[in-house]
């Protein structure tokens, strides 16, 4: 049986096709999914909540950052410049020789397929004479003109050429590997090491470290969890939640929490500006020793939830938070609820009576905050039309 041999690509050619169907194989299905329509789904998703949410500052503030969002521009660039890395080894591509020939001894010879026994005698005393070693010749020339005419006269090295393409007969079987062989240099081996090494026991088990804590940590919406526990928990525990509660259990959110979020802080001129705002607002209970309430991120949080509704100055610091809160605000998907098909759903489960009950109080304090906002705009008939115009 013959043997096998395996071979780097010492020219580079091979490695080129490699690169370029790598390539290839990476630009054309990310220039289907990735490249930027006219109106994505963000702003699709927009245009379809105008009608209902045109006039609230969350959707203005939405809209504003989707229409100056430079990421459709970023990916147009990244995919172009793919474009034109996979035209330009393509060209190159088109450009190599062929390496491979297959053997043929009349070209050798220098002579027509098909030709007769008496021509490639002839051609081949010619040749002889011409490139034999004694005579002066190449010594690699004459062995091939020997091989070629050997290929061609002797009746077992043709049945070979005819057979294997190569008058010795079967050869050993050649794989060519379309990686340089510079890789396996041995001057170079230290620093192949260290690019596998770094490659594939630092960088690839980081980025599924990294994918995999956060896929566990947030939810489908990147909502934290946590969160999505805690608000079904007090959904659960509290049937007849009012306005008030449920400001209390949106500002549990663990996203407020610093060791949650990196993004929350806690500092230690809350202890004093803190305090002084719920002396301001009232009608704050700090002594409720109920968690997650009584914790001072949540408690903050709810402070500067209150604060921001009223309309209340609050320092530089502590606007930094309230900036976080506005952040999650934007970046918390909106979701439209229908009542009666979320009552269908949690009607076969008795623990979910309390939900639903949950769910509908929830709603209905809205009505009655735009009653008791008409009542006040009533009695601001002596303000100036500028004032009037920015309440």
């Amino acid at each position: 049986m013959a043997g096998q041999q395996f071979q780097y690509d010492d020219s580079g050619n091979t490695f080129f096709y490699f690169l370029t169907s790598f390539v290839g194989l990476i630009v054309i299905p990310a220039t289907y999914y990735l490249w930027p329509r006219d109106q994505n789904a963000e702003q699709l998703r927009l245009k379809s909540l105008r009608k209902v949410h045109g006039r609230c500052l969350w959707y203005r503030l939405r809209l504003t950052k989707s229409q100056q969002s430079i990421v459709p521009t970023l990916k147009k660039a990244a995919l172009l410049f793919g474009w034109a890395v996979f035209l330009l080894l393509a060209y190159k591509v088109s450009k190599l020789d062929r390496e491979y020939q297959e053997y043929n001894p009349y070209e050798v010879l220098n002579l027509d397929p098909g030709a007769s026994l008496s021509e490639i005698k002839k051609q081949y005393r010619v040749l002889s004479l011409k490139f034999h070693p004694d005579k002066g010749g190449d010594e690699s020339t004459f062995m091939r003109i020997a091989k070629a005419y050997a290929a061609l006269t002797n009746e077992q090295s043709r049945q070979n050429w005819e057979t294997y393409g190569n008058p010795d007969g079967p050869g050993a079987t050649s794989f060519g590997i379309a990686l340089p062989a510079w890789i396996v240099d041995q001057k170079n081996s230290m620093l192949v090491l260290l690019v596998y090494g770094l490659a594939f026991m630092v960088i690839l088990p980081v980025v599924v470290g990294t994918w995999w804590y956060r896929s566990i940590r947030y939810s489908g919406d990147q909502i934290l969890i946590n969160t999505t526990q805690l608000f079904m928990h007090f959904m659960y525990k509290t049937p007849n939640m009012n306005m008030k509660r449920l400001a209390m259990v949106l500002t549990a959110a663990f996203e407020f929490d610093p060791r949650s979020n990196k993004d929350a802080t806690i500092r230690p001129t809350d202890n004093i500006e803190v305090p002084q705002l719920i002396r301001e607002l009232g009608n704050i209970n700090v002594k409720k020793k109920e968690p997650p309430f009584c914790y001072p991120y949540s408690l903050k949080a709810r402070v500067l939830v209150l604060a921001h509704l009223a309309r209340m100055d609050v320092s530089e610091e502590l606007d930094e938070g309230r900036t976080l809160e506005k952040k999650l605000e934007e970046e918390m998907p909106e979701v439209e609820i229908d009542i009666d098909e979320l009552l269908d759903v949690t009607s076969d489960d008795e623990r979910a009576t309390k939900l639903q009950v949950s769910l509908i109080d929830c709603y209905k304090p809205t009505g009655d905050f735009v009653r008791d906002l008409l009542a006040r705009i009533r009695g601001m008939r002596k303000l100036s039309a500028p004032t009037k115009k920015g309440l």
